[in-house]
């Protein structure tokens, strides 16, 4: 694959030098090459085209593409000052990355361009984010505007930042989300009490650049941690539905064994009053997203079609990264799709065009317990039914030196994976009530498993080699396997257009 001009063109701008400095980019050249040929790279999920990716930090769609953005650091697999990566799509499952969004070189963000939010108006794609200004031991964070017209390049705003401080006076105050009703626009965003508990506050504008503080719209009840961080807020299926991630929860049973926890509460949003009619944010509300070892901070939107669509991170802090050791680490999960069920639980399954990855099929049989079969690809789809609900169900997928099961326990009803490691499991209550149903991808270092149709979902990353799958438990399974193809990559065309572009930005 060729390597089109326009990132040597952005590796100068980006780094101090010129374009005399050729030994970048050739270190840049080089390292891109070997883009397609990392270890554990995924095929199908978004990585960085080189360094650190986390929390998406934008979703949106503009000029009839899907647009993805998200925090990124490009030098080496590790968190440092982020920039926004950005990617694009006609379909939500070929992505093409293009030039990063936006860069840490103003004097409001300099230490990195933290995520916030992505929308359309007046034909403008805007990007809200919160730059970090780092000062000894302590952050100083502000809200910031930037705007583009054609999707590609964007302009930060003159007047940034649009609001300077926290209303708190504690610096962490970040990600803000940003919409419209009427002819208000509305802005929430995380940040920590004087009493350390987490909260949001709201901020309403005429002009969606002079911010009035509203005031607090929720606060913690002291079990619900010490900051909440990447909120956002819509509708669907008849509630206003919020989403937090949140730092410091405390294990409670089966649940939040994670390091940060992401999950939702449901609730009635009042415009006329500018608050909740009915929500208290508390542990006993709080319902997580995703019960897997690596989910961290998502971003959602409202396709054309009504659907609510949803991206996340695949990792986890305080994680080890085996990757980055060859100067990549951790991805994006696949795009899925929320809808609430009638007993007011969000539901969360793969988009339906993801059967667009499918290359080939592979496995179409009936397992008993105890026979196995091989994976016959590092990137795959398994569909697995269990035609009784009475009988225990499990799945143990085995390499060199690991292994990774699922396991549905019918007389307690749950389901668990087990990584390994002391703190290798993980639990969901889920009672099927006609036939057990999974459907798992794996996608050479991670693994996403749906259950039933969408009732309870597991991410976490794993490092396998030749994987061999073992039929465990005491049900007869069907298995349909497929082979999926790769998703990711560059256009040339685009990268050709772009190329010129930024050619004639930085010549003129």
């Amino acid at each position: 694959m060729d390597i089109p001009v326009f990132f040597i063109i952005l590796w100068v701008l980006i780094l101090p030098g010129d374009f005399s400095d050729l030994g970048h980019v050739k270190s840049f050249l080089n390292r891109n090459k070997r883009f397609l040929k990392k270890k554990y790279r995924p095929i199908y999920h978004i990585t960085a085209p080189e360094g650190w990716i986390s929390n998406p930090t934008g979703f949106t769609y503009y000029k009839r593409q899907y647009h993805i953005f998200f925090q990124y650091h490009p030098y080496d697999g590790a968190w440092d000052h982020v920039s926004w990566g950005h990617a694009v799509s006609d379909n939500l499952i070929d992505w093409i990355h293009i030039p990063t969004a936006l860069m840490p070189k103003d004097h409001y963000d300099r230490h990195g361009c933290l995520a916030g939010c992505a929308l359309v108006h007046k034909n403008l794609l805007t990007l809200f984010y919160t730059g970090n200004v780092l000062s000894g031991y302590e952050s100083f964070q502000t809200q910031n505007v930037a705007i583009s017209d054609d999707g590609i390049f964007f302009q930060k705003y003159l007047f940034n930042p649009i609001i300077r401080e926290s209303p708190s006076e504690i610096g962490e105050f970040r990600n803000p989300k940003v919409w419209r009703s009427r002819n208000i626009w509305y802005m929430i965003v995380g940040t920590t009490s004087r009493e350390r508990n987490g909260q949001l506050v709201l901020y309403t504008s005429r002009d969606m650049f002079n911010w009035v503080l509203n005031g607090t719209l929720v606060n913690s009840y002291g079990d619900m941690g010490n900051m909440w961080e990447n909120p956002d807020l819509f509708e669907l299926d008849g509630y206003h539905v919020l989403i937090i991630s949140v730092q410091g929860i405390e294990a409670d049973g089966w649940k939040f064994l994670n390091v940060y926890q992401t999950g939702y509460i449901l609730g009635h949003f009042n415009y006329a009053k500018n608050q909740f009619d009915d929500m208290e944010v508390s542990i006993a509300t709080f319902n997580q997203l995703d019960y897997g070892h690596d989910f961290y901070t998502v971003k959602t939107m409202r396709a054309n079609d009504g659907r609510r669509l949803l991206i996340g991170w695949l990792g986890m802090w305080e994680s080890d990264f085996i990757e980055s050791a060859f100067g990549w680490a951790s991805m994006l999960t696949m795009v899925r799709e929320l809808r609430i069920n009638k007993n007011g639980r969000i539901l969360m399954k793969p988009i339906e065009e993801i059967i667009q990855l499918r290359e080939e099929l592979i496995e179409n049989a009936w397992y008993k317990p105890g026979e196995f079969f091989q994976a016959e690809s590092q990137s795959f789809e398994l569909l697995v039914n269990s035609t009784s609900v009475f009988s225990d169900v499990e799945l143990i997928f085995e390499w060199k030196f690991g292994r990774f099961s699922i396991g549905y326990f019918a007389e307690h009803g749950y389901i668990s994976v087990d990584r390994g490691g002391i703190d290798g499991v993980r639990k969901a209550y889920w009672s099927p009530v006609d036939h057990v149903h999974l459907r798992i991808f794996v996608d050479s270092s991670s693994i996403e498993v749906f259950c039933g149709d969408g009732d309870v979902v597991f991410s976490s990353r794993i490092y396998p080699s030749n994987i061999c799958v073992r039929i465990a438990g005491y049900s007869e399974v069907h298995i349909m396997q497929y082979k999926l193809r790769r998703s990711i990559g560059f256009d040339k065309n685009l990268s050709r257009q772009v190329n010129n572009n930024l050619i004639n930005s930085y010549i003129y």
